[in-house]
């Protein structure tokens, strides 16, 4: 009898043990110390997509007094990631499924893959846009950090460190290492991510109904500053209903959605760094260029004109008229006689020229004796 008490005694202290050595961990959650006006709905049911954290009244987020807590947690569908808040390097996402969707690719790998609550969303979106006659297709889901990792030291060793800042995004900071975000493109830039999808009937499908399913167009168009990325009109990430709702129609990202929009802008200053493209071949992204403005139309330079050819020879053109010949004076025999001088008769002698007559009235002294006395 001494035995059974002695063992029960001694299993008594053993259990003891175990109990002080390993106290039972309590659970925390995203929600703990937490103001009380804020709910926050996270677990790891993949079903309940509303997983988020929602102010009661949501119009207090353009506020100066902002109460949203900043949700930094790797496994929430609201988690900020980006050049300042990264993902650690052994975060891998719960529950990886395939997406029943068009992919660009047809092999098999793990980019074609999301968390089981964005790949039900995508699914019903990319239904919603068949039914409408968008058709789009996925071309790039999860990637691992190691992934990331890969890519990011691959652009360094061919571009150099600060080429590779400017295009690639370094490991920890793609939201596609989330689980919870896609690339997605169209037959009509030929699969591509190319900027110009933003403005193709399946880009614009998208940026208006997105939200719809809970997803959001990341990286918007004029947000370049505050997200740290390059407009990209086909990344969409899921954050539930309710904030890409709130999101979609506030026109905000998620940087405002918390308050840290300022937060990259500093880090940017700092660095200098360029904004970034969170893809995977930053060679595949084709940025969007302004429509050339047309020339004016330079004139032509006129031609010399050429020379007018000489008409044909007809039958009409006049022949030339012949030069009339000079008629020479018909040539005598005989020289012409000069002519006869015809002798001047010799001058008549004249007398001897006798005194002039005085002038009668001009000698007092002449008597005119032949006047009547």
């Amino acid at each position: 009898m001494k035995r059974y008490i002695l063992a029960g005694i001694i299993l008594f202290f053993v259990l003891s043990g175990i109990v002080i050595l390993n106290p039972a961990k309590p659970q925390h959650h995203a929600s703990d110390n937490k103001p009380a006006s804020y709910e926050y709905y996270y677990n790891e049911n993949e079903d309940d997509e509303e997983d988020s954290l929602l102010p009661e009244d949501l119009s207090s987020v353009l506020s100066d007094t902002r109460t949203v807590p900043l949700d930094t947690t790797p496994g929430s569908k609201t988690v900020l990631v980006n050049r300042v808040y990264l993902l650690p390097s052994d975060y891998i996402p719960p529950n990886l499924v395939v997406p029943d969707v068009k992919f660009s690719f047809t092999y098999s790998s793990d980019k074609r893959k999301l968390r089981k609550v964005a790949a039900d969303a995508l699914e019903k979106l990319f239904q919603a846009g068949e039914k409408e006659g968008v058709e789009l297709y996925g071309v790039s889901g999860y990637r691992s950090y190691a992934r990331q990792k890969e890519i990011y030291d691959k652009n360094i060793a061919t571009r150099g460190q600060a080429a590779t800042d400017a295009v690639s995004a370094k490991p920890g900071s793609s939201e596609h290492q989330t689980g919870l975000t896609i690339d997605v493109s169209a037959r009509s830039v030929n699969f591509r991510l190319d900027q110009s999808f933003g403005d193709t009937t399946e880009g614009q499908w998208l940026a208006e109904n997105a939200h719809l399913y809970g997803f959001i167009i990341r990286y918007p168009f004029g947000k370049t500053e505050i997200t740290g990325y390059s407009y990209e009109p086909w990344h969409i990430r899921f954050v539930g209903k309710a904030v890409a709702a709130y999101l979609y129609e506030n026109e905000l990202t998620l940087e405002e959605y918390y308050g840290v929009e300022d937060a990259v802008k500093e880090d940017t200053a700092k660095n200098e760094s360029e904004p970034r493209v969170d893809v995977e071949d930053p060679d595949s992204v084709k940025y969007a260029t302004p429509k050339p403005t047309r020339k004016p139309k330079v004139s032509a330079t006129p031609k010399p004109t050429k020379k007018p050819k000489r008409p044909k020879k007809t039958n009409d053109t006049p022949k030339k008229t012949a030069k009339p010949e000079q008629t020479k004076p018909p040539a005598t025999d005989s020289p012409t006689a000069p002519p006869v001088a015809t002798p001047e008769p010799p001058p008549v002698p004249t007398a001897a020229p006798t005194n002039p007559p005085a002038s009668e009235s001009s000698d007092p002294t002449f008597q005119d004796h032949n006047a009547p006395q």
